[in-house]
């Protein structure tokens, strides 16, 4: 075996192992925070220092020793914006991964890629991370509504879903996402209710769309399934699709469907494996292999307490095979009880003192 072709066996052994003691971790109950997490943490990014080509030379330009960091604070956030331009992965540059998924972004602007080397990794993680919040999945039912993603193959979110009906039982999941087909899904929606349907109903739709809908719906209707176990999940962004709102302002106008209390969202992105999730007013919570740190907007070593706004960095543990540690392009908040809330977007996303979309590796 060549040298390139050891490193990628070493890359791949030490994906597998590092998912396994992920799993052990999560199994063991172990919370955030403690001394086995950011151990795991501190291993995860020693690892992806070195085989990762793009984060390495990432930590490099920031002037960090990888053996010399200590502690998570310490730990250079590599900015999203870098997956628009380049492969950010633990193998070898030649590898081709079996399966990416990208970005929807807005008219005129470059998706971000995730190569990801095992989509039942992924499915895991999304269910693991929903169940913690909401229950088990395979006693629910799920319906979709999310154009602008439906129409692609390659979208982590409907793939997620789709994982989700799969896994309540769904045989024919493609009959449970309606694009823009709103009688569709009002029809399926009063079949529910005909039924006498006692299982979670959890409608997850983009927020541009959910709007539409509710705007054009007549309030008799939504009446008619108050007997239903029922959960709007919104899942952000207007794409394009009218100006962008606050998330209060979403949830008042959605409040037709369920009282604003019960309007829940998710919180994830094309560059993450993992989702946080919200039961209403907004605020987030992170599954335990996912942290949420607030950093400054033009500084990329300093740090926010508490209820400061500031530009999100994401810990997902569950990024093995990609970067775990990544500075979004979202303003928000995190609160002491670990819960975080999304403000905007951050749309300059230079990093001062070191723009990785400057250098050509």
């Amino acid at each position: 075996m060549d040298r390139q072709g050891s490193n990628q066996s070493k890359a791949e052994s030490k994906v597998k192992a590092l998912r396994g003691e992920l799993r052990e971790l999560i199994h063991a109950g172990e919370t955030y925070g403690g001394a086995k997490w950011e151990a795991f943490a501190l291993r995860l990014f020693r690892f992806q220092a070195i085989h990762n080509v793009v984060y390495g030379q990432y930590v490099q330009l920031r002037g960090v020793d990888p053996e010399a960091v200590r502690s998570v604070a310490e730990i250079p956030f590599i900015p999203v914006e870098t997956f628009q331009s380049h492969a950010v992965h633990v193998y070898a540059p030649e590898w081709r991964s079996p399966l990416q998924f990208r970005s929807s972004g807005t008219s005129g602007s470059r998706p971000s890629v995730h190569h990801v080397d095992d989509v039942d990794w992924y499915h895991e993680m999304a269910l693991k991370g929903f169940e913690l919040f909401f229950g088990k999945a395979h006693s629910s039912v799920f319906l979709g509504l999310l154009p602008g993603y439906l129409e692609r193959n390659d979208s982590s979110l409907v793939d997620m879903v789709r994982h989700f009906m799969l896994t309540s039982g769904e045989s024919s999941p493609e009959t449970s996402f309606f694009m823009r087909d709103w009688p569709g899904l009002e029809s399926r929606l009063n079949r529910l209710v005909e039924s006498n349907s006692q299982n979670d109903v959890y409608l997850i739709g983009v927020t541009h769309a959910l709007l539409q809908w509710v705007e054009a719906l007549d309030v008799a209707a939504a009446r008619h399934w108050s007997t239903l176990n029922l959960h709007v999940v919104e899942t952000g962004g207007m794409k394009g699709q009218g100006p962008e709102l606050v998330r209060s302002e979403v949830h008042d106008r959605l409040g037709k469907l369920v009282s604003n209390q019960g309007i829940c969202s998710e919180y994830g992105m094309t560059e993450l494996l993992s989702q946080a999730w919200s039961k209403g007013n907004g605020l987030f919570k992170a599954p335990s292999w996912m942290h949420v740190l607030v950093g400054s907007l033009d500084d990329p070593r300093e740090w926010k307490v508490s209820r400061q706004q500031g530009r999100l960095h994401i810990i997902d543990l569950a990024n093995i095979a990609s970067c775990a540690f990544l500075a979004s392009g979202d303003i928000g908040r995190v609160y002491e009880d670990g819960t975080f809330e999304v403000l905007g977007r951050y749309d300059h996303a230079e990093v001062r003192g070191c723009n990785l979309m400057a250098f050509d590796l």
